[in-house]
């Protein structure tokens, strides 16, 4: 690698950070919906479409930007995208109506191709243990995010207005943009502008399809994030419906849960300090499963708040240490094209989740049961793929 980026300090913060961006830009702005509603005298419910179209734009994105950057590098795509999403972030505090607020929305999720391009720039400077280690310190980084984010738009909406979200938005996305054009190096050794074709993608997604060590971790993060993800989509009705907690105190919930999930990517990555990446997957699965049986059997008993949560966390605590290493395990034999493997990973669990999301909402009966059936299901799926990868790993 030509110009390869030195792994200093800030180089780790600014990966981290646009491995957030997307969460950071979804959460930040969940404790305003309600507000903005208000705002343009619409149904409190219609400050929900913000965060449906952000998904649904940035799924659509991440397979343009995995592909123009391995087509043309990473340092113009990081700049292009940084800029345009800090353009539509600008859009969104001036929106002049609702319409418009959606349509800067979407711009927003279209412009965030930063998370793919930053695990892309980890698996060109670094494979195996070292990039396993990495992708879990940028997961812990992205759980910091996760967690700051609401407790930092509560905040701003007391001192101004949810103008200010996407003014605060466009500033870091302007800001990692001027560090993008002037501090870092290209990790790509050269520009290959034939690659920006469908003739590359077909033939990249047949060679991703048919690749085991690219299929069985890739589809392990996709049902683990799933179970995640309807933790997300009703946990909070959950907690005031059946236990009594109100949305303040759903905020010290979801920080426990969080810290599970933070110490489970530090746990990982002290484990590959000595240990391969597929002997912490099995560990991260192990324990996935083990969660999975216990939603399992809390499915058919009507557990106190103290035991469904410590479920919840030991879920989200596997769901910490399988995220980094499956993804980086998915990446390793995508040396020629991780931009583009990068991004069918990131399409591939957001349509999960999406999938999760729908079914646990649509069959949703006021309980607890609905989140650990989808945690007990998704569990039993992931552990299932590693079953059949270790019964089809080669001897030998």
């Amino acid at each position: 690698m030509a110009d390869a980026p030195p792994a200093t300090w800030h180089l780790i913060a600014f990966l981290g950070g646009i491995t957030a961006l997307a969460a950071f830009s979804t959460d930040i702005s969940v404790p305003a919906l309600g507000v903005i509603a208000e705002d343009f005298n619409r149904p409190s419910g219609s400050g929900g479409l913000l965060i449906g179209v952000l998904f649904v734009s940035y799924g659509l994105g991440q397979l343009f930007w995995g592909v123009f950057s391995d087509a043309y590098g990473r340092k113009p795509a990081l700049i292009l995208s940084l800029s345009g999403f800090a353009l539509a972030s600008f859009a969104c505090a001036v929106a002049p109506d609702f319409t418009f607020l959606l349509v800067a929305r979407t711009a927003q999720g279209l412009m965030m191709g930063a998370p793919v391009i930053a695990r892309a720039i980890v698996r060109d400077t670094m494979s195996g243990r070292e990039m396993a280690r990495l992708m879990a310190l940028l997961g812990a980084i992205l759980t910091g995010c996760v967690l700051a984010a609401p407790l930092l738009g509560s905040l701003l909406l007391v001192v101004a207005t949810w103008h200010s979200h996407f003014l605060l938005l466009g500033a870091l996305g302007a800001g990692m943009g001027i560090y993008a054009a002037f501090a870092f190096g290209e990790t790509v050794r050269a520009r290959r502008p034939e690659r920006f074709s469908f003739g590359f993608v077909g033939q990249s997604t047949r060679f991703l399809m048919t690749t085991r060590p690219f299929m069985f971790p890739a589809l392990i993060l996709c049902f683990t994030f799933g179970g995640y993800a309807s933790l997300g989509a009703v946990g909070a009705v959950v907690a005031e419906e059946q236990f009594g907690v109100g949305p303040s105190q759903f905020g010290l919930l979801f920080a426990i849960a969080a810290i599970a999930n933070l110490t489970a990517a530090f746990f990982a990555r002290r484990l590959l300090g000595f240990m391969a990446p597929r002997k912490v997957n099995r560990i991260g699965v192990s324990i996935l499963g083990i969660a999975g049986l216990v939603h399992a059997a809390i499915s058919f008993a009507d557990p106190g708040l103290v035991a469904y949560w410590a479920a919840v966390c030991l879920y989200v605590f596997a769901f910490g240490m399988v995220l980094p290493v499956s993804f980086a395990l998915a990446l390793e034999p995508a040396g020629r094209m991780p931009g583009f493997a990068a991004a069918v990973v990131g399409m591939a669990y957001t349509a999960a989740a999406t999938m999760v999301v729908f079914m646990v909402t649509h069959f949703f009966d006021g309980s607890h049961r609905t989140i650990s059936v989808a945690m007990a299901v998704m569990a039993a799926s992931a552990v299932a793929v590693r079953l059949v990868s270790w019964a089809t790993e080669p001897r030998g």
